[in-house]
């Protein structure tokens, strides 16, 4: 059950023109993409939308054997990691969001683009230069309408992260990621930062509040952006 705050805020949506069909969900590690884009996928579909929920790399049969090595302790190359992600957006695109897309479906994606941007271009400083036009490329063009930075400090999100592994069943560990150093993840941040500053389709949330307080915000913003964009019935 939604609070009185959301279900105003759904009313809402519901007299809008549109909403972006392609949204796109980023952050450092431990920010709560893949909590809160799960959430806003079943939100959107009680209101009466046709969603598709994917994650990147991920989600095609390809994808999902990339993100296994990716996620395997398998020593990569930066330049092999770098096409290993961009193989499998490849195929997301062409596969999934174009097809879903076509259909008139609202696309939301657990990372994109811009995390390429920020862990390799950034993070790793991966061929900076070139970086955009090889993610492009990748994509053909087919990129988010909106793009979500949930923003946390690093060092609360891999706090959570540890706290993550250390409550679950299973033994899976951290990733190639999650292991680096804190230096790694704050330029990480401070891309999405410097991003969200220049770029009116991202918007920036505080993550540092707890998930029902975060999935209010990035509701209201999506309204808000909707709203500007879009404009109402």
């Amino acid at each position: 059950m939604y609070n009185e705050e959301i279900s105003e805020l759904a009313e809402k949506i519901k007299k809008l023109k549109d909403i972006p069909h392609f949204i796109a969900f980023e952050g450092v590690e431990g920010s709560g993409k893949t909590t809160q884009a799960k959430n806003l996928g079943k939100f959107l579909k009680k209101i009466g939308y046709k969603v598709v929920t994917l994650k990147d790399p991920g989600t095609t049969k390809l994808g999902e054997k990339i993100r296994k090595i990716l996620k395997s302790e398998t020593k990569i190359d930066t330049i092999a990691e770098l096409f290993l992600f961009l193989a499998a957006r490849r195929q997301l695109v062409e596969e999934i969001i174009k097809p879903e897309m076509r259909k008139g479906k609202i696309i939301i994606s657990d990372r994109f683009t811009h995390s390429t941007l920020a862990y390799q271009g950034r993070g790793r400083l991966t061929i900076p230069e070139t970086l955009p036009m090889l993610c492009f490329i990748a994509t053909g063009g087919v990129e988010p309408e909106l793009t979500i930075v949930l923003d946390i400090n690093p060092e609360i999100g891999l706090a959570r992260v540890k706290e993550r592994y250390q409550n679950q069943t299973t033994k899976e560990k951290e990733d190639r990621f999650e292991k680096e150093d804190l230096e790694f993840h704050k330029r990480i941040r401070e891309y999405y930062i410097e991003l969200s500053s220049y770029d009116e389709n991202v918007i920036l949330v505080d993550a540092n509040q707890d998930e029902y307080e975060v999935f209010k915000n990035i509701i209201y913003k999506l309204y808000e952006f909707s709203r500007s964009k879009y404009g109402e019935k």
